[in-house]
């Protein structure tokens, strides 16, 4: 049998959302530049569902100021959305879509430096 780091839920009812397993999941999302709180963050999101922020404050331990802000920065990274109900809830992009927009990313920067690179090579060759 696998052996899976969970996060600490104690007396949290386990209904599953997701079907994705990560060995070492917050060591896997580290290397894709999440902090220790974002992974707790998006595991929990992924795990429960969506959730307003003062929810995963109290549940994860975490000060509510600062989950506002790991929100912002999950949002940028595209592993979470919001939806437009009250309160606002904070939901899990599904982790093979979060990992095509970083393969995209990645693609994308890939690209730009290319064309830098070739664009050096032209100026330099024509001097």
């Amino acid at each position: 049998m696998m052996n899976k780091k969970q996060i600490s839920l104690k007396g949290i009812p386990e209904p599953k959302k997701s079907n994705f397993v990560l060995k070492d999941p917050e060591k896997r999302l580290s290397e894709f530049g999440l902090s220790e709180n974002q992974s707790k963050v998006y595991l929990y999101l992924d795990k429960f569902g969506s959730k307003p922020a003062s929810d995963l404050s109290k549940i994860l331990n975490i000060p509510r100021t600062e989950i506002y802000a790991i929100l912002k920065t999950l949002q940028r990274k595209g592993c979470i959305e919001f939806n437009n109900e009250k309160p606002i809830k904070a939901d899990s992009v599904p982790f093979e879509e979060f990992l095509a927009r970083i393969i995209n990313s990645k693609k994308n920067e890939i690209q730009k430096l290319e064309e830098t690179l070739e664009s050096i090579k032209s100026t330099n060759s024509s001097m």
